[in-house]
C-alpha cells in the first residue's frame, strides 16, 4: 500500500511540476498539457530557466552571440551561415498525419531579436538523418524586425517522396500582418505576452494552417508541404544563424500556456 502511495505522489508530482532544464528531462507546466525535452544541450545553463512572475510560471530562454547550439548540424557550414546558434526544446510526442490541431500558447519578447532572422517557433518533421526538414517556421525578419511566417513548398508532387530536399524544397513566405495592414513588428509587441493559436491539418504529404494572433486571423487557409517520412512535432526557443563579422545581440523570450487539442476537420 505504502508502495503505490508513494507511487501515485511521485506521478502527481511528476505531471504537474516543471522539470529542472538538465539534457534529457522533461519539461511542463501544470497549465501545460504537452511535454517538451531537450534533445541536444544547451550551450550554456544561462540559457533557459524557470521564471516565477506573481502566481505565474514561464519558462525563459536567453541566447548570447557565439553560443553555438549542441545539435550536429549546428557547428557546420549551412544555409550561409558558418555556424548556428540555438536554445531550443523539443515536443515529446509527434503530431498524426491526417489529423487536425489546435494549437495555443503565449510568448513574450523581452529583449533583442534585432539580429536577421531569428526563428522562435517551428513545427519540424525529423524523423530520421535521411528526413530532417522543418515545416513551418516563425522569425523575426527585416530592417525594422516584422514578424514572419514561412511555410515549407516542394517544387512537385514527386518531391515529397524523396527525403533530405533542402535544396529543392522552399518555403512560402509571410509578413504577418493584422486586419488593418499594421504590419507586426518586434518593438510593437516587445515586454508584452501575445497570444498566438494555429489551427492546422496534416495530410499525409502536405496540410492546411489558420493562425491567429491576440485572436486575429492573420493567415488563413494556407497550404504547406511535407515529406511522406515526416513526423511533424513543435520545436521552440531561439534559434538563428551565427555571425562572424559582428556580434549577434543577446535575444531573450517567454514562453507559457502551450496547449494542444485534436479537433475535428478543418
Amino acid at each position: 500500500m505504502k508502495r503505490i502511495m508513494v507511487f501515485f505522489f511521485l506521478n502527481f508530482f511528476l505531471l504537474n511540476s516543471p522539470y529542472s532544464y538538465s539534457k534529457g528531462l522533461y519539461h511542463k507546466d501544470r497549465d501545460w498539457n504537452i511535454f517538451f525535452y531537450d534533445n541536444c544541450g544547451f550551450p550554456s545553463n544561462k540559457n533557459l530557466n524557470w521564471i516565477r512572475e506573481k502566481n505565474n510560471k514561464f519558462l525563459r530562454f536567453q541566447l548570447s552571440d557565439k553560443q553555438i547550439g549542441k545539435c550536429s548540424s549546428d557547428n557546420k557550414i549551412r544555409n550561409g551561415a558558418t555556424y548556428w546558434e540555438r536554445a531550443e526544446l523539443k515536443q515529446k510526442d509527434t503530431f498524426k498525419k491526417n489529423t487536425s490541431y489546435e494549437i495555443k500558447f503565449k510568448a513574450r519578447l523581452i529583449e533583442g531579436f534585432q539580429n536577421n532572422y531569428e526563428y522562435f517557433f517551428q513545427i519540424h518533421g525529423y524523423s530520421s538523418k535521411k528526413c530532417n526538414t522543418p515545416i513551418l517556421f516563425l522569425q523575426t525578419k527585416g530592417k525594422n524586425k516584422h514578424l514572419r511566417l514561412l511555410l515549407r513548398k516542394y517544387v512537385s508532387e514527386k518531391d515529397r517522396n524523396i527525403p533530405n530536399l533542402i535544396k529543392k524544397g522552399s518555403f512560402k513566405k509571410y509578413k504577418l500582418s493584422t486586419n488593418n495592414n499594421h504590419r507586426i513588428f518586434v518593438k510593437d509587441i516587445l515586454n508584452k505576452w501575445v497570444n498566438i493559436k494555429l489551427l492546422i491539418h496534416f495530410k499525409k504529404t502536405d496540410g492546411i494552417l489558420d493562425m491567429y494572433f491576440n485572436e486575429e486571423k492573420v493567415i488563413e487557409n494556407q497550404s504547406f508541404d511535407m515529406l511522406r517520412c515526416h513526423t511533424p512535432h513543435i520545436k521552440f526557443g531561439i534559434y538563428r544563424p551565427g555571425n562572424d563579422q559582428s556580434k549577434n545581440l543577446t535575444s531573450i523570450i517567454d514562453f507559457d500556456k502551450f496547449i494542444v487539442n485534436k479537433i475535428t476537420k478543418r
